[in-house]
């Protein structure tokens, strides 16, 4: 039996499944809403709760454990790499 995936798990998925991005917000949705049955308000909330350099939510959600999207200035996301993005605390870029 397969283990079902928690909504933070298929966010991380689908974004790998895209290569790490840059991709939409909508397109990054379609694929984890194939992947379980989640309301769209959960799914969204995840998509801003996961991303580094969102300051508001480091308020809102301030326990999230691993943080690996990075929103773009143009929307989309892509996997976080300090390396290429710089270093974030709280959601602000220190580095």
């Amino acid at each position: 039996m397969r283990k079902k995936l928690s909504c933070r798990e298929a966010v991380k998925k689908a974004i790998l499944e895209f290569g790490g991005g840059p991709v939409t917000a909508e397109e990054l949705f379609y694929k984890v809403r194939k992947m379980g049955d989640w309301s769209d308000d959960t799914i969204w909330q995840h998509l801003m709760r996961l991303v580094v350099n969102l300051p508001p939510a480091y308020k809102h959600w301030p326990n999230t454990p691993e943080r690996f999207l990075f929103l773009r200035e143009d929307g989309k996301y892509e996997v976080y790499d300090p390396n290429k993005h710089g270093i974030y605390s709280e959601g602000t870029r220190i580095r």
